[in-house]
This record gives structure tokens, C-alpha cells and sequence, in this order.
């Protein structure tokens, strides 16, 4: 092999490695909205380019093949049928990418490594079929992979900065995701299976796509995941991160532009107490606890083989309404998982009864593919009509949760942020905790914040008076609950 051959392998390996694992300063320095936009409009002019003479090749406009680079002809006269597709198809998704990027949107990050992995495998297949390849037909080589490969990172770390999150004007809230992948083996669930053990993403790329949000002029996030209480180190500190959940809030807690933090789908009775007073004290982490229970059955818990028995979620509904009084919980309840006896489903329902909560919000089992039960409990599988009933009657007793909640917010003052859409003529919007209220749709108010009085009850809405115009978010508004 030619020494232009093992420079240019060499040189292929080199940029390879430097599109995985960047050297710290370009991590650190190179991102901010201007060199974004430059290298994204200069991207665009050069895919743009690349993809019109790659085009020239179908239509065969001779004094535009010209343009080509003199290795790309070659590589096309001299091929088979399919490195010319291959190329071909290359370009396309090359441009696809730039314009996804353009678009601001999270695709771009995908398509744009397959165009570098296909540039990488054409010039990878060039130089191992040739036997001489001039000096300057390598340079050309060299310069198109780094232009591939580059994209490909910059996109990469443009997502992991927040440059790729541009949202409808129509939306006020929108999901963040933290977390994903569970620790737990939960009988019913696939997650694990599917998805691997519990991950987190780091601080920092969390904190710059909230703030990335909050310049989009979102003012409600959601904070997701498949289990956010194994986020981090975990609030016992038993898994390795270099965060915790307090850590995250604590930090999410001082960007200014976003009114509120809600955080969805807690798994596991995570909270500590420190974490449960700082929400508390918080200004934009919303008291609203949607919290996955699934039954309050000590023996159906062991049947759905779930993580902890009764006791800690009961022990975390009474520190939460001691601590934040007017906090919303939702529990999540799951009914007819095979060997639910009636008197199984009975002890949830006294205990869902006596309990200070909010809303139930239940699901019936169905048996998954990739679980511990599927295909194993079938003599214990509770009828379908049977599923139903149980299902209704956690309804009506959530009904009865709700407007009992409702009551004890009538004649309290608090802030309401409304959404930025029209449904059948109304408008609605949420409290900080989690109320939700209804009025006629009015442009004016979409994705406003306001203080309001809650002043009555309309089945699963409130209603109310406005005591204040908008109100703007900075440091030194107080906890608005």
C-alpha cells in the first residue's frame, strides 16, 4: 500500500476518533448562537452544492459535471452499479440532514451520522480497489470525510447544547427527558428489557435544552422519563452519577423565563426530605406528584414484583401534604394483574379511600411481550368484565378524590398559567399545583401567567376571578402556589 493510501486511512481513523471524543476546548468554547448559525448556513451552501452536481449525474448536464471533483468522476465512471447509488444516496441524506439541522430539528442528528457512515465505507472501498491515488485526489478525499464527519459531530453536540429544540408558538408546555431505562424488574413492564438499565442524561445537557425551551417562550416543562426517581445518584445515592435529583431541581430552579417544573412518572417512593422542602420553597417546581403505585396491596405488590412494599408510598403521601398541604398527587394504579383476588383489590381501594390524594388515575394489565408474566400467569388472569368493573369503580372514587380536592383550594389565590391553543371554543390553564381551570378562549391570555381567585367547582374544572394582570417571571418572585 502507497504511503498517500496509509496517510489517508490514518487521517480517516484520526477524524473518526475526533467525531466521537473532541477535544475538551471544542466542547467548551465553539457552541454559542452565533457560530451555530454560521456553520449551519455554510453547511447548507455546501451540501446544497454537493447534492445539485451529485444530480448532474442523472441528468447527464455535461458542462456541470465539470464541477465535480475530479475523484468523485472516478469513482463514478469506474464503479459499479452500486457505488453510484451509494453515493448518490449519500449526498441525499447529507442534504436531508443539513436541512433538518436548518430546521432545528432532533432528526437531523440520526440522518446525519448515516451520511457519514456512508461517505466513510465509499472512500474506504476507493482506496483499498485503486492502486495509485494522486496526491491531490486524497486532499479531496480528506476534505469531503471532515466535511461528513464534522456535520455529523456538530449536530451531535448541537443537540447536547440545546440548539436542536424549536417549538409551535401554540405550545406553552413540553416534555423533557431526563432519564430512561429502569433498575427494576417489574413483572407487567418491558421497560428494562427494551430499553436497558436506568441512564441518565448529564446536568449540563439537561439545563441547556431548558434554557433552549425557555427562548422558544416555554413557560411549562415537563420533566419525563421511564423512572426519574433512579435519575442521577438516586436520592439514597446508590447509583453512579455525578448529579442528584436535588441537584438537577436545584439548578432548574433558577432559570428565570420558565414559570414551572413538573416532574411525571415516579416510579419509586423517591423523595427525601430535603428534596421535599425544597420544593416547597421552590419558585418554579411545581407541587405535582404523579406517582406509580400500582396497588396498595402488599401481596400484589410481591405478585408484580415491584421494588417496595406499601409503606414507603404511604410514608411519602404524609410528608408531602404535611410539608406542601395544597400539593396534587396522582397515583397511578394498575387493576387485574393475574391473581388479584377481590379482596386484593379491596385492600387498595380502603387504602386509596383513607389516603390524601388527588386523583387515581388506573390502568388495566395487559400481558406484553418482553415481561416476566407474559405467557406465565395465565391460570391466575382475571376475567375481562372483571378488569372493567374494578377499572370503574377507581374511577368513581377518583371523581370523588378530585372535587374533594377541589374544595379545599375554593377561596384560595393563586396563579394560573393558560395554554396557547383554542379547544371547542375555551380556554384552559393549570395553577402551579395543579388545578385546572376553564374560561372563554381569548388570544390575550394564551401562554400568560395570572393571578387568579378560585372561586367554584364545574365537574373536573374550577372556576374563578382574576385578581392581577400578567405577571412576569424573574428571580424574585416568591413560591407561587
Amino acid at each position: 500500500m502507497s504511503i498517500i493510501k496509509k496517510f489517508g486511512l490514518l487521517l480517516c481513523f484520526i477524524l473518526i476518533y475526533l467525531q466521537n471524543k473532541p477535544p475538551n476546548f471544542m466542547n467548551s468554547y465553539f457552541f454559542n448562537k452565533i457560530t451555530f448559525k454560521v456553520v449551519t448556513f455554510i453547511a447548507l451552501f455546501l451540501s446544497i452544492s454537493l447534492f445539485v452536481l451529485g444530480a448532474t449525474r442523472f441528468i447527464q448536464i455535461d458542462f456541470l459535471l465539470d464541477f465535480l471533483p475530479k475523484y468523485t468522476r472516478v469513482i463514478l465512471n469506474g464503479s459499479s452499479k452500486w457505488i453510484y447509488y451509494a453515493y448518490s444516496l449519500t449526498v441525499v441524506t447529507n442534504f436531508l440532514a443539513v436541512l433538518l439541522l436548518y430546521k432545528r430539528n432532533i432528526l437531523s442528528v440520526p440522518v446525519s451520522k448515516y451520511s457519514a457512515i456512508g461517505m466513510i465505507v465509499l472512500i474506504s472501498h476507493h482506496f483499498y480497489i485503486t492502486e495509485y491515488i494522486p496526491r491531490y485526489e486524497a486532499v479531496e478525499m480528506f476534505l469531503t470525510l471532515m466535511f461528513y464527519l464534522f456535520l455529523a459531530w456538530f449536530i451531535v453536540k448541537a443537540r447536547a447544547n440545546g440548539y436542536l429544540s424549536k417549538f409551535s408558538k401554540e405550545k406553552t408546555s413540553v416534555s423533557l427527558k431526563i432519564q430512561e431505562g429502569c433498575d427494576h424488574e417489574c413483572a407487567y413492564c418491558p421497560i428494562p428489557s427494551r430499553k436497558g438499565s436506568s441512564k441518565s442524561d448529564t446536568l449540563k445537557n439537561i439545563l441547556a435544552n431548558a434554557e433552549s425551551m425557555a427562548l422558544e417562550g416555554i413557560k411549562d416543562v415537563f420533566l419525563i422519563g421511564d423512572n426519574i426517581g433512579d435519575y442521577g445518584t438516586g436520592e439514597n445515592g446508590g447509583l453512579k452519577h455525578l448529579h442528584s435529583f436535588y441537584d438537577l431541581l436545584n439548578e432548574l430552579d433558577k432559570i428565570g423565563d420558565i414559570s414551572r417544573f413538573t416532574f411525571l412518572s415516579i416510579t419509586t417512593p423517591m423523595f427525601s426530605e430535603r428534596t421535599l422542602r425544597f420544593i416547597k420553597n421552590s419558585k418554579r417546581i411545581s407541587p405535582y406528584f404523579n406517582i406509580r403505585m400500582d396497588s396498595a396491596s402488599d401481596e400484589m405488590l410481591k405478585k408484580m414484583n415491584r421494588p417496595f412494599p406499601l409503606k414507603p408510598y404511604k410514608e411519602l403521601f404524609i410528608n408531602i401534604k404535611r410539608l406542601m398541604p395544597d400539593a396534587y398527587i396522582i397515583v397511578e394504579i394498575l387493576v387485574g394483574f393475574p391473581g388479584e383476588t377481590d379482596a386484593l383489590f379491596n385492600e387498595t381501594v380502603r387504602f386509596l379511600q383513607e389516603a390524601d390524594v388527588s386523583y387515581i388515575r388506573t390502568t388495566v394489565y395487559t400481558a406484553k411481550v418482553g415481561t416476566k408474566a407474559f405467557g406465565t400467569l395465565k391460570k391466575d388472569a382475571v376475567p375481562k368484565s372483571v378488569c372493567n368493573k374494578r377499572k370503574n369503580a377507581l374511577i368513581g372514587l377518583s371523581k370523588i378524590k378530585l372535587h374533594t380536592f377541589y374544595e379545599s383550594q375554593l377561596g384560595k389565590e393563586k396563579f394560573v398559567l393558560f395554554e396557547n391553543k383554542i379547544r371547542k371554543g375555551s380556554l384552559y390553564g393549570y395553577t402551579n399545583n395543579g388545578v385546572k381551570v376553564k374560561t372563554v378562549w381569548d388570544s390575550k391570555l394564551g401562554n400568560t401567567l395570572h393571578e387568579v381567585r378560585l372561586t367554584g367547582i364545574k365537574r373536573s374544572t374550577m372556576l374563578f376571578e382574576f385578581l392581577e394582570s400578567e405577571i412576569l417571571i424573574d428571580d424574585t418572585t416568591a413560591k407561587m402556589i
